[in-house]
């Protein structure tokens, strides 16, 4: 199969995992949420399906649950500035799974064991960011280990590019924010979980 032809496949299936994101996010969304919400979750989820098609096989369930869990959980950090824990938490138990899985049919102890080792560092790194600084939020400590798990998989260099990339898009978004008078300081935090997103989705297509 091209490459063409499985990011289509990818991306229609992506749109298709779109109605789960879009049940979980109206579950969890404490706000009322509008038309432009399910459109972004619909567009993100068949992107993240789409990027996923390239990756790996081991991790093409990974994107899958991104797609499914992941851009909901970004989404209501989007709305209310908040990751719920009732979607990170079974993200982290299905990034196990997942993972476990994939290690014993591809008898890959190294590649979970560096799995592991990402999601202690990642989360490691934005929990002493919290405690010291109260920034970012707790929801996102918890979306942390998740990214990191998926991404410590392919090793370290795309983690720690995945680690610096969020940031760097978080600056970018906050630029273009204050610039567009869309976001200003007084607004408070600028979600995170957003550009966490992206930059292991960013990270997991081009380590492919």
């Amino acid at each position: 199969m091209t490459i063409d032809l499985r990011l289509a496949v990818g991306f229609v299936l992506g749109a298709g995992l779109a109605a789960v994101s879009a049940l979980l996010f109206r579950a969890t969304i404490k706000t009322a949420p509008n038309r432009s919400h399910y459109v972004a979750i619909v567009v993100a989820a068949a992107v993240v399906g789409a990027a996923a098609a390239v990756w790996p096989p081991s991790l093409v369930a990974a994107g899958a649950l991104l797609a499914m869990i992941g851009v909901p959980a970004a989404a209501v950090d989007v709305v209310e500035h908040r990751v719920p824990d009732r979607l990170t938490a079974p993200l982290a138990a299905g990034m196990v799974i997942t993972l476990v899985t994939a290690a014993l049919i591809a008898d890959s102890a190294q590649s979970l064991t560096m799995a592991f080792v990402g999601a202690a560092v990642w989360g490691g790194v934005l929990l002493a960011s919290f405690l010291l600084t109260g920034d970012p939020g707790p929801g996102d400590v918890k979306l942390a280990p998740s990214l990191g798990m998926m991404l410590g998989w392919l090793g370290w260099k795309w983690l720690l590019t995945g680690i610096v990339g969020s940031y760097l898009l978080a600056a970018l978004v906050a630029g273009v924010g204050l610039l567009t008078k869309r976001w200003s300081l007084r607004d408070g935090r600028m979600p995170l979980a957003p550009p966490m997103l992206a930059a292991t989705v960013l990270s997991a297509t081009l380590a492919a």
